[in-house]
C-alpha cells in the first residue's frame, strides 16, 4: 500500500503545478494520467478547463456520500532558493520516514492517497483543483455553482492537519487602499494633513487598535492584520500626492470580513478602496458544525483546535455543506524549502480515509 502510494505522491511531485505562474492546462500529462488512473477502476471523470491555469478535475464512482476535496497546484520553488534545497524539489526523496519534494506536504500526499484507494472502492467521489495557492482562485466556487451535490453529506477537504479534523478556522480578507494628497513644497502647512502618507499612517494606526481591540486570551491574535506592501511619494521636500497600500486580515470566528471591511473603511471613506478576496470562516455561519463534530465521533476522528489560516472549506459551508479539513502532514513544512510529509502520516491518512469510505 505504502508503495504505490510514494509511486502515486512521486508522479504527482514531478508534475510542474507551481502557481504562480498557474501554467496549468487539462491537456497536461497531469490529467491524462489522473483520468487514465481513474477512469481504469470505473469512475465517471469530468474535467473543465476554465483558462488561466484553472482546471477542475472531478471523478465520481457509485453513490458516495462524501466528497474528498484537494488542491494539486504548490507554491513556487523561487529561484533565489532553489540552491537552498538539500532535495531536488521535483522529484519524490524519501530519508528517515520523510517524503520531500515541492507538495508532498501541501497537499499532493492526500491526493496519492485517494488514487490508492480509488483502486478498491464502490463508491468514492474526489474533486482535485489547481489555483488554491495563488491569487484569484475560481474552481472550488465554480464547482459548487455548476454541479448537482446534494448527494454529499459530508466534504473533507484535504489540507495539512497532522491526520486531525479541522472544523473551525477564520475567514479571510485582502484589500487594496489608494491615498490621495496634494502634491507641493514640503514647507506647505498642508503638508500636515494633506500628504498622502501621513494619510496613510493615521488610516494604519487606527486600523492597528482595532485589530488589536479582539485580543484576549482565547483570541491572542485578535484579527490577524497585515499590511505586506506600502508604496509611495518621491522625495523628502516634496509633499506625497499617492500612496498605495495592500493588506490582508485573517477575521475571527463570529465575524464577516464584509463587517471587518466596512469598519476599517470607515477610518478613511476618502481613500479608494477595492476588496480583493472576502471569504467567509469556517464554519460560515460561525456557530459550532454539529453535523461535522458528530461526523468525526462516529469515524473516531480527533478533532483540533480551531486555526489561523483560511481554506476553501469555507466556500463549502457558506454552500449549506457540512466539512472538515484532514490531511496528512503539519502546516509548518507547507511552502518551506526541502517541503516534506512523514511518511507514517500518510500511512495514518489512508486508514482514516479508507475506513470514512468503506463505513458509508
Amino acid at each position: 500500500m505504502i508503495k504505490k502510494i510514494l509511486n502515486n505522491l512521486d508522479f504527482l511531485i514531478q508534475q510542474d503545478t507551481q502557481n504562480p505562474p498557474r501554467k496549468i492546462y487539462q491537456d497536461d500529462e497531469l490529467y491524462i494520467q489522473l483520468k487514465k488512473h481513474f477512469s481504469s477502476y470505473g469512475f465517471k471523470v469530468k474535467i473543465t478547463d476554465l483558462g488561466d491555469g484553472h482546471v477542475i478535475f472531478y471523478a465520481k464512482k457509485g453513490q458516495p456520500t462524501e466528497l474528498f476535496n484537494v488542491h494539486l497546484d504548490t507554491v513556487p520553488v523561487t529561484a533565489s532558493t532553489i540552491k537552498q534545497w538539500n532535495h531536488d524539489p521535483f522529484k519524490l526523496t524519501i530519508d528517515n520516514d520523510k517524503a520531500y519534494g515541492r507538495g508532498s506536504c501541501d497537499i499532493k500526499g492526500a491526493a496519492a492517497i485517494l488514487m490508492v484507494l480509488a483502486e478498491s472502492v464502490d463508491d468514492m467521489a474526489v474533486v482535485f483543483t489547481s489555483d488554491e495557492e495563488g491569487a484569484n482562485g475560481c474552481c472550488v466556487q465554480s464547482f459548487i455553482d455548476n454541479n448537482d451535490l446534494t448527494q454529499y453529506k459530508q466534504i473533507i477537504i484535504a489540507e495539512p492537519t497532522n491526520a486531525k479534523a479541522v472544523v473551525s478556522h477564520r475567514g479571510y480578507l485582502s484589500t487594496y487602499i489608494e491615498f490621495s494628497g496634494v502634491c507641493g513644497h514640503s514647507s506647505m502647512a498642508i503638508a500636515l494633513e494633506e500628504n498622502a502618507i501621513h494619510k496613510a499612517n493615521k488610516w494604519l494606526s487606527q486600523a492597528l487598535n482595532y485589530a488589536n481591540s479582539f485580543v484576549s486570551e482565547d483570541n491572542p491574535a485578535g484579527i490577524c492584520f497585515n499590511v505586506g506592501v506600502i508604496k509611495g511619494g518621491e522625495k523628502n521636500n516634496m509633499i506625497a500626492e499617492k500612496v498605495n497600500l495592500d493588506f490582508s486580515a485573517r477575521v475571527p470566528a463570529g465575524m464577516s470580513s464584509k463587517q471587518v471591511f466596512e469598519e476599517m473603511k470607515s477610518f478613511d471613506n476618502q481613500a479608494q478602496w477595492q476588496a480583493g478576496m472576502m471569504a467567509p470562516p469556517l464554519p460560515a455561519d460561525g456557530q459550532n458544525d454539529k453535523a461535522s463534530l458528530e461526523f468525526c465521533s462516529k469515524h473516531a476522528v480527533e478533532v483540533a483546535n480551531p486555526v489561523d489560516f483560511w481554506t476553501e472549506a469555507a466556500l463549502f459551508s457558506q454552500a449549506g455543506f457540512a466539512v472538515i479539513i484532514l490531511g496528512p502532514g503539519d502546516i509548518k513544512q507547507a511552502h518551506t524549502i526541502d517541503e516534506w510529509v512523514e511518511v507514517s502520516q500518510l500511512e495514518k491518512i489512508y486508514t482514516i480515509y479508507q475506513g470514512i469510505i468503506h463505513a458509508s
